[in-house]
């Protein structure tokens, strides 16, 4: 059975618990309570010390860190900003559908880094090489709310858009190109699961998709 002194350190570990401001409410404790630097003697002493050199150490890391990320992801949006902006050239340039749909193919393969890409149209009476047949039903129920991309990793989707890849496509994306009253649907695979997410930006992609369907109103 517990004494009255084990009671109250279970109280009083319990009120720090739930009051973990308290110290810093009444910093002029910690002056009168003296804690130990170091007890080699226990383990249980805390180097209070030790322990904000050490907290203070991983926040300056953490935050380091993040810089990082931070400007390397800025150097890659630029990256892709520039490699978008020569596609964007490229694109405006083709004259014909079947010339379309392979640089689309090339271009946003290399700009996404996906390892598979294959290109779906609605209309059953336009054909080109590597367009592939898709009913207008099934792909209006990946884009919901005049979306046009889609991210949500569908495992469905990996059987309907990437049929000899399903088993090793881990993650993907979907773009929908307006083509007359009809569709364009992209899909772009990668082996990698965390290379397509859905919190992944869209914006340069979606204006690519513009870019294109300004094409396709063009090609006859």
């Amino acid at each position: 059975m517990a004494n009255d002194d084990e009671i109250r350190e279970k109280e009083i570990i319990n009120f720090l618990k739930k009051n973990k401001n308290f110290f810093i409410k009444n910093s002029e404790l910690v002056n009168e309570l003296n804690f130990p630097t170091i007890d080699n003697s226990s383990d249980k002493v805390v180097d209070l010390e030790a322990y904000r050199y050490k907290k203070i150490s991983q926040q300056n890391i953490d935050l380091q860190n993040q810089m990082t990320r931070v400007l390397l992801a800025g150097k890659s949006h630029l990256n892709a900003q520039k490699r978008i902006l020569k596609s964007t050239i490229r694109i405006l340039n083709v004259k014909s559908l079947q010339k379309l749909i392979s640089l689309i193919k090339n271009d946003l393969k290399t700009i996404l880094g996906c390892d598979e890409m294959n290109c779906f149209v609605t209309n059953e009476n336009i054909r080109a090489e590597n367009l592939s047949q898709l009913d207008i039903k099934i792909a209006n129920s990946y884009f919901k709310n005049k979306m046009v991309t889609n991210l949500n990793q569908n495992p469905k989707g990996l059987l309907l858009f990437f049929p000899n890849k399903s088993t090793t496509i881990k993650s993907y994306i979907l773009l929908k190109v307006k083509f007359r009253e009809d569709s364009l649907i992209l899909a772009m695979g990668s082996k990698d699961k965390n290379k397509f997410t859905v919190d992944m930006q869209t914006d340069l992609v979606e204006y690519l998709i513009k870019i294109i369907e300004v094409n396709l109103l063009s090609i006859k």
